[in-house]
């Protein structure tokens, strides 16, 4: 019982820490750059709901910590409706009502009366807030480790699968995918899972001699690291496991590079693996919310603990685990914040470049329909990720301890 309980206040310590901090984050891109343009900020909050931590700075900024850690949000002067992108009409309302409640020209610290480009830098700069922490994170992670490289070369071919029918042999090394150079096993796990139902030209060497075949990856149920089943594409090979894998190491400016490829092939694949779920080539199935997000953060935590060693190695191994998880869940929530629908980074995005076409805002009408149809479908998208998410985590923890 003791154990269970353990277990359950590491995995809620996970959870709450990796969300708060990646949230943290996020506001912290929108409030630094408001700031660097001299908007007032009325609140920045870590969750939402009734605040249970408050305390106000000295240029008026209410420090919150709210109930409900599902999110966070920050305030600015002016802010009224869901858009907040006020029309010209109402912009002229605002003004009058900021000089008899704050006194004359206060209006020209709100947000609503910046140069579009300076409202157009501060909705971004929450996820990019996200994609730097992510390229940092990766970065400490190989300076401190290195990364290990494993070559592409076959074991085995699974009977049945793919690459038994497209003529693939144990010993055959793959040297490059429709051209794309192959240098690790890597890398052909990332083309292939992203390849259901489209062949693949793929380059060999057997016994020294090149040769060409074509497969075509079928979508099948694969394990991660924790536990957690879900389907992409595989074409039914094992590699070689060497006794002794190629370790690299990075100074600064390297593990910087790495972190920076790291986030822009992350953001890229996701973006194709969304491409293909409108083009129906994939179910969504590999999209998760947040229950998925509570239950990964929880099991690493928990798998993290059960380390065979110190108390200071099991709260290093922890921390690394933790940290590793956290920079790949700031790609994604930089990259679903920037989606265009209103009421997200992205929808704000969407409505500043109507202004800067039309050279005048989108009306209100227009923008609280938009707001509407954008709830909608957060409200419709959240539940299809809630479904999701029992389907990964109902055989997620069926072997914790």
């Amino acid at each position: 019982m003791l154990n269970g309980l353990l277990h359950s206040l590491i995995f809620l310590l996970s959870f709450l820490t990796v969300l708060g901090a990646l949230v943290f984050i996020h506001e912290m891109g929108h409030y630094s750059v408001a700031r660097l343009f001299k908007v007032s900020v009325e609140r920045f909050s870590v969750g939402f709901g009734k605040p249970f931590v408050r305390w106000k700075a000295k240029n008026g900024t209410e420090w919150v910590i709210s109930r409900i850690p599902l999110g966070g949000y920050v305030k600015f002067l002016g802010d009224a409706g869901a858009a907040s992108n006020p029309d010209t009409e109402h912009l002229e309302k605002i003004r009058k009502n900021m000089d008899s409640k704050h006194g004359k020209d206060v209006w020209q610290s709100c947000l609503h009366f910046k140069p579009l480009w300076q409202r157009a830098l501060v909705s971004l700069a929450g996820p990019a807030a996200n994609f730097i922490l992510a390229i940092v994170i990766y970065a400490m992670i190989v300076m401190k480790f290195g990364t290990y490289s494993f070559p592409a070369k076959i074991e085995a071919v699974f009977p049945g699968g793919a690459a038994e029918q497209a003529g693939f042999y144990s010993g055959d090394e793959l040297v490059s995918i429709n051209g794309e150079k192959i240098s690790s096993r890597r890398d052909v796990m990332r083309i292939v899972t992203l390849s259901t139902g489209n062949e693949l030209a793929v380059s060999i060497l057997r016994a020294g001699k090149p040769i060409e075949l074509s497969v075509t990856p079928v979508r099948k149920v694969k394990t991660d690291h924790i536990g957690g089943k879900f389907k992409v594409g595989q074409i039914g090979i094992q590699f070689v496991e060497p006794d002794k894998p190629n370790h690299k190491s990075y100074n600064i400016v390297q593990a910087s590079k790495f972190g920076t490829h790291a986030v822009v092939d992350s953001v890229v694949s996701t973006g194709k693996y969304i491409g293909r779920i409108f083009t129906g080539k994939e179910n969504g199935k590999a999209l998760g919310g947040i229950i998925k997000i509570a239950a990964i953060t929880g099991k690493t935590g928990i798998d993290a603990s059960k380390f065979e060693g110190t108390i200071g190695q099991k709260i290093s191994r922890t921390f690394w685990s933790l940290l590793e998880l956290a920079a790949a869940l700031s790609v994604g929530l930089g990259f679903a914040n920037l989606m265009p629908i209103p009421v997200l980074d992205g929808g704000h995005l969407l409505f500043y470049g109507y202004e800067a076409v039309m050279r005048k805002p989108l009306s209100e009408k227009a923008q609280e329909v938009g707001f509407r149809v954008g709830f909608a479908v957060l409200i419709t998208l959240f539940l299809v990720l809630t479904w999701n998410d029992i389907g990964y985590v109902s055989g997620l923890f069926n072997k914790a301890g």
